[in-house]
């Protein structure tokens, strides 16, 4: 009888420790943050803490995921908004996706960390591959969907979407973009490798 209503507790119990965590991966870092200090952010002990999460690592995995959830609502969403159009349902996706990544940066450089950290794990990596095809699989739709409307000239839409998302990838890299010496240039260097990109896709 009370299953939901304890589920319901135990989930938000786990979203107040991502939370609380996130806060301190920002301002410490992914690495200098334990298990104690997350507990103690929490007002609990670390043995309570354990029975949400196994230990740090599944808590920044858990963190990523929730990262990966709003960047592909908020591109999901762009891409609506650009229309019919491909060509602008893909930059759509592109730019937000990108801009959601820099402003993360620009928040807290510390978050780089995290991303080093996902790409180190096997359950973040995993994660991470499945977030890359779900960016893949829009774009070839969008392609595809161009091809169709005499828009877009490709003979194989998920060889282009791979091949550009490829060429876009150190701007995906946060790894990259925090040590970008003038970061106000990077989204007009992005769009200019999209402009270059589009002028071969184009019928």
């Amino acid at each position: 009888m009370n299953a939901p209503s304890e589920n319901a507790a135990a989930e938000a119990t786990r979203a107040e420790i991502r939370r609380h965590a996130l806060e301190l991966f920002a301002h410490y870092g992914f690495q200098k943050t334990n298990i104690g200090d997350i507990a103690e952010r929490c007002d609990m002990s670390p043995g309570n803490l354990y029975r949400f999460y196994k230990n740090k690592q599944a808590i920044g995995v858990a963190v990523i995921r929730d990262y990966f959830d709003l960047a592909e609502a908020a591109m999901s969403l762009a891409r609506i908004q650009a229309g019919d159009d491909a060509e602008a349902r893909i930059r759509a996706l592109v730019e937000t996706g990108i801009a959601h990544i820099v402003a993360e940066l620009e928040r807290s450089p510390k978050i780089v960390e995290l991303a080093e950290f996902l790409c180190e794990d096997e359950a973040g990596w995993e994660m991470l591959s499945e977030h890359i095809l779900w960016r893949r699989a829009r774009v070839t739709e969008d392609i595809e969907a161009g091809v169709a409307a005499g828009a877009l000239a490709s003979t194989d839409p998920a060889r282009d979407a791979t091949a550009m998302l490829n060429a876009l990838k150190a701007f995906w890299m946060p790894m990259t973009l925090v040590g970008w010496k003038d970061r106000s240039t990077i989204m007009p260097e992005m769009r200019a490798i999209v402009d270059l990109m589009f002028k071969g896709l184009r019928a």
